[in-house]
């Protein structure tokens, strides 16, 4: 599904070469769930952003899916994000003053479907993750975990063969992120290709696969002997952990 190699990345700042990732090797197998781990600076969100289709290489190769990315147009690799990609940010992203449907709707209109088909659809992902009875309030009206579900339910809508997702725990209290990572691994279980990126190692432990990047290079890739999953962490979470979900 996803494969790169030596894969390098190079700002400038001001006359500086400042390197932010120094030949990364990797491959993802299609339906795995993988957490990308590492310190601020290490290079894991440049490597999201490579594998998103949002940025380019310096050097190596990326192919996706058998497709060599590297050779594809900015109009080619935005047709790739909105059909084969769904992103998935700490920040959510949601479009404040727009409700839970017409934000899922967004990558649909983006396509050109019709309005009858794209509601519809939005309407049956924002059930998918449980707020079929929230699918008309606004941002503002929601808690933190329910507004993330709405960016997943966004990142679903398009039936994405790959979810990436950046921190997106990260704004979340426990019981919040542990409802985000039960849905997460739901979908692992349907076949998608997960890639998450955190800097928390419990979160991470819900993946199938932890690869740690420290100063630009892979440290470490190893499976997951102790995995956690979520539905077992939540059945024995405290009530007074409770979020306002």
């Amino acid at each position: 599904m996803i494969r790169v190699t030596g894969l390098t990345k190079e700002y400038m700042m001001g006359k500086v070469k400042v390197p932010a990732l120094k030949g990364i090797d990797l491959e993802i197998p299609k339906g795995q769930f993988v957490a990308v781990m590492g310190p601020s600076g290490s290079g894991k969100s440049t490597l999201m952003n490579i594998l998103g289709c949002l940025d380019r290489p310096t050097s190596g190769s990326y192919f996706l899916d058998g497709t060599d990315v590297s050779k594809k147009s900015d109009n080619e690799l935005a047709e790739l994000r909105n059909r084969f990609i769904g992103f998935i940010f700490q920040t959510f992203n949601l479009l404040a003053r727009t409700d839970a449907v017409t934000n899922v709707e967004l990558p649909l209109i983006y396509r050109g479907m019709a309005p009858e088909e794209r509601r519809k659809r939005a309407k049956e992902a924002l059930e998918a993750v449980g707020l079929g009875n929230r699918i008309h309030h606004r941002p503002n009206e929601m808690s933190g975990g329910e507004q993330q579900r709405v960016a997943i339910a966004r990142a679903l809508v398009g039936d994405p063969k790959i979810i990436l997702a950046d921190e997106p725990t990260g704004n979340l209290d426990s019981r919040s992120g542990e409802e985000v990572m039960a849905i997460f691994q739901e979908l692992h279980e349907k076949g998608i290709t997960l890639v998450l990126v955190t800097h928390d190692a419990d979160i991470a432990r819900h993946a199938e696969r932890i690869v740690f990047i420290r100063d630009g290079r892979i440290v470490s890739d190893e499976m997951v002997r102790d995995r956690l999953f979520a539905r077992e962490v939540l059945a024995e979470m405290p009530l007074d952990e409770a979020s306002a979900d």
